[in-house]
């Protein structure tokens, strides 16, 4: 992989939730981490005709130049589709010059 093949630019966000003393949430802000150029290619989609109750799911593998800040609980926005990571960043190629992680797109059921 190359630098060059990073074309597409993605958004890395998090959400910020302020609970009560008790626990309950008061409020959730969600923030931009950071704004990277990435490659985004998709991996796999199923549909779950039989099972009309069930969302359709694409995967995505993420690859951008290494970054450490990058937490499990982050959400990609990419072409504003938004996307959760389903696996945690790792190091491509131990060399800490791209990272990556899978991601999943989720369809609800009747969307185009």
């Amino acid at each position: 992989m190359k630098i060059a093949d990073l074309s597409e630019r993605i958004s890395v966000r998090n959400y910020v939730t302020k609970r009560s003393e008790r626990g309950d949430i008061l409020s959730t802000v969600e923030f931009e981490r950071c704004r990277v150029w990435a490659k985004v290619l998709p991996l796999a989609a199923r549909n779950n005709d039989a099972q009309p109750e069930q969302a359709n799911k694409i995967t995505y593998r993420v690859t951008i130049r290494y970054r450490a800040g990058i937490k499990p609980d982050d959400e990609i926005v990419w072409r504003e589709r938004r996307l959760k990571l389903i696996s945690p960043p790792y190091d491509l190629d131990g060399r800490r010059i791209f990272t990556a992680f899978d991601c999943e797109e989720v369809i609800a059921n009747g969307e185009t």
